[in-house]
């Protein structure tokens, strides 16, 4: 069923449009990051509780529920193709030929996985439901306003300090690699991070073009009110006698073609009122000095969720750079003696 922005008044409804891009991507990042199944699920676990407190739990555990089977089959694959050298073996699905080896470590990864795609797309849901797609297209749009410079330097610093942490954290050996000094070294990465940072934050702040975010606005207005237009149609036919779902698959096929041409023409009808309606507002007049009646700021849950986002990415990388990125795996090898 369509994701449907959804009234409220919690903590998630309450963020900035922007914080919850970022963090979207941010959990995206954290998820490829965290390899241990514990962390990960207790991370699943709070923010499906955020997501509980913002929506319906029963709408909510209905999207969620279809994915199911479809995550359990790639945690399949991990368990039954992840066999890294020296891996502890339980046994094999085909013992005869030694075929298809299940691992301590395929089982925990598996696990992981699991967790880590649920995570990915749970974040995703809760943007769309606690978001309207319109506070969501104004923070992709380009708006053109004057940003300080010291608020700029401050900004790029930070986030270039985020960037060099984490390549320290992450690629430690390539950077000891390279023919400098350790102070070089220190000062190239640095300024790589920094110009990293102002590149990003660039490309961050400009924004899409408003032509693109005003299509972006339809498109995600648009796609509730085609289902519910499907729904209506596929009742109709229904009311009149029509088997919309055949066994035979010719007749399925016509069948279909029936649902679509409507569809398609009530689609069509629908285009050209909206291309009216925005050639009458005058549009495509002088776009460069458009004005928004809603101005999007950062409010301090904001600043501490992004502050928990970088905290949850710098200690991910910690804990792999350390080599107890996994603890969950060397306790249960631990225990069986390995």
């Amino acid at each position: 069923m369509p994701i449907e922005f959804q009234k409220g008044e919690s903590t998630l409804h309450r963020l900035d449009a922007r914080t919850k891009l970022l963090l979207f991507v941010g959990l995206t990042m954290v998820a490829v990051i965290i390899i241990d199944p514990i962390f990960i699920a207790i991370l699943f676990l709070v923010l499906y509780a955020f997501g509980a407190r913002a929506v319906d739990r029963a709408l909510l555990n209905r999207n969620l529920r279809v994915l199911v089977a479809i995550f359990s089959t790639f945690s399949l694959f991990q368990i039954l193709f992840f066999t890294p050298e020296d891996a502890f073996l339980l046994f094999h699905l085909i013992p005869g030929r030694e075929w298809i080896p299940v691992t301590v470590e395929g089982l925990i990864r598996g696990v992981a996985v699991f967790f880590r795609f649920f995570i990915v797309v749970l974040s995703v849901h809760l943007m769309l439901y606690t978001t309207p797609p319109v506070y969501l297209v104004l923070g992709l749009t380009r708006r053109e306003r004057r940003r300080g410079l010291l608020r700029t330097a401050g900004v790029t610093v930070l986030l270039g300090a985020v960037f060099y942490a984490a390549a320290r954290l992450a690629i430690p050996e390539q950077i000891a690699r390279l023919p400098f000094e350790a102070g070089a070294q220190m000062a190239l990465g640095a300024a790589v991070a920094v110009l990293a940072a102002f590149v990003v934050f660039g490309l961050a702040t400009h924004g899409l073009p408003p032509e693109m975010g005003l299509a972006l606005s339809l498109g995600f207005a648009t796609v509730g009110i085609l289902s519910q237009q499907t729904q209506r149609i596929t009742d109709a036919q229904k009311a009149r006698g029509y088997d919309v779902k055949p066994k035979n698959l010719i007749r399925r096929v016509r069948v279909l073609t029936a649902l679509l041409l409507p569809i398609f023409l009530a689609t069509l009808e629908r285009s050209q009122d909206i291309a009216v309606a925005i050639l009458a507002r005058a549009f495509d007049f002088n776009i460069s000095a458009r004005t928004y009646r809603q101005e999007l700021r950062f409010a301090a849950p904001d600043y501490l969720v992004m502050a928990l986002i970088v905290g949850l990415i710098l200690g991910g990388l910690a804990l792999n750079a350390m080599g107890v990125g996994n603890p969950t795996e060397q306790f249960v090898l631990r225990a069986l003696g390995a």
